[in-house]
C-alpha cells in the first residue's frame, strides 16, 4: 500500500510540475516579445527532467529564462521575420498567373515545409548545445534533414495540442509543457544517435551543455 501511495504521490507531484511549468511559460510570454526565451526555458526544464535531475521548477525556469533572454530575443526576431517572409511569398505566389504559379508554388511549399521541420529542432538544440543564434538555425536545419521523422512527429504533437486546446480549452493549462516534454524526448533521441555515431558534420558535439 505504501508503494502504491508513493507512486501516486510522485504522479501527482509530476502533474503539479507540468502545471507550474505551463503557468510560468504563459506568464513569461505575456509581453509577447519574450515568447522565444520563455519557450527555451521550458525546454531547458524538461531536458533536466529527462536527464533525471530534480531541480526546483520555478528557480530553474527563471534562471534559464535569464540565460536565454538576449539569445532568444535575437533568434525570435530573425525566425519570425523569416517565417513571415516565406508566408508572404506563398500568398503572393497564389495570386500569380497560372504558368508562373505552377513553377513557383512547389518551390515555395518545399521551403515552408523545411521551415516547419527546422522549427521543431530550434528549442531543443538551443538548450542542449552552446551555440549562437545563427549556429542554432544552421544545426536545426541540418538535424531536420537528417531526422525528418523526428520533425514530422514534432509537428504531429503540436497539431494534436492545438486541436485539443480548441476542443477542450482547459487542457491548455498543461498541454504546452507536455508538448515540450515529448518534443524534446524525441529530439533527444536524435541527439544521442548523432553523438554515438560521431558522424557530425554539424560541429555541435563539443558544445553539449552539462
Amino acid at each position: 500500500m505504501f508503494n502504491l501511495d508513493n507512486r501516486f504521490y510522485r504522479f501527482l507531484n509530476k502533474i503539479v510540475d507540468f502545471l507550474l511549468l505551463n503557468f510560468l511559460w504563459f506568464l513569461f510570454c505575456l509581453p509577447v516579445i519574450t515568447i522565444f526565451p520563455a519557450t527555451a526555458a521550458v525546454f531547458g526544464v524538461v531536458r533536466s527532467w529527462l536527464r533525471k535531475e530534480e531541480p526546483s521548477t520555478t528557480k530553474m525556469f527563471i534562471t534559464l529564462f535569464k540565460d536565454n533572454v538576449k539569445h532568444g530575443l535575437i533568434l525570435g526576431v530573425v525566425w519570425t521575420l523569416l517565417g513571415s517572409l516565406f508566408m508572404f511569398n506563398v500568398v503572393v505566389g497564389f495570386q500569380m498567373d497560372g504558368s508562373i504559379k505552377m513553377v513557383l508554388m512547389p518551390f515555395l511549399l518545399i521551403i515552408i515545409i523545411l521551415y516547419f521541420y527546422t522549427s521543431i529542432f530550434i528549442f531543443p538544440i538551443m538548450v542542449n548545445y552552446q551555440l549562437n543564434w545563427l549556429e542554432v538555425i544552421k544545426n536545426s536545419f541540418l538535424f531536420s534533414l537528417g531526422h525528418p521523422l523526428t520533425s514530422l512527429l514534432g509537428i504531429f504533437i503540436l497539431t494534436v495540442v492545438i486541436m485539443l486546446t480548441f476542443i477542450i480549452p482547459i487542457s491548455f493549462l498543461v498541454l504546452s509543457s507536455t508538448a515540450a516534454y515529448f518534443i524534446y524526448y524525441f529530439c533527444g533521441k536524435s541527439f544521442n544517435k548523432v553523438e554515438v555515431n560521431k558522424n557530425l558534420t554539424l560541429g555541435v558535439n563539443q558544445h553539449i551543455k552539462s
